[in-house]
């Protein structure tokens, strides 16, 4: 199945987010748990505060539905979401 990297971009509105990053947290761990969320975590705020995301999902599509559900979402605390297929050629993702 193809993997995707996501780039989450973080508005400015830090209280919203730390206030349900336990939310986000229980998806990531639900999403995890099902083998869609691979990898996840914060990236340092230089030049802005954000997360990434490495999803395994059928299409771009799918990842974008899985992306939804995110209660992040909805808060509106994500100023730019980046999704990009990735190949990984080494490592725990690599295919065949």
């Amino acid at each position: 199945m193809p993997v995707f990297a996501v780039t989450y971009h973080y508005g400015p509105d830090t209280d919203t987010r730390m206030e349900h990053r336990p939310a986000h947290r229980q998806w990531q761990a639900e999403m995890n748990e099902a083998g869609t969320i691979l990898a996840s975590g914060p990236l340092d705020d230089d030049p802005q505060p954000g997360g990434l995301l490495i999803l395994s999902a059928a299409d771009h599509a799918e990842v974008e539905g899985h992306l939804a559900a995110d209660p992040y979402a909805s808060l509106g605390v994500i100023e730019k979401t980046d999704i990009r297929e990735w190949t990984p050629v080494f490592g725990p993702f690599a295919q065949g």
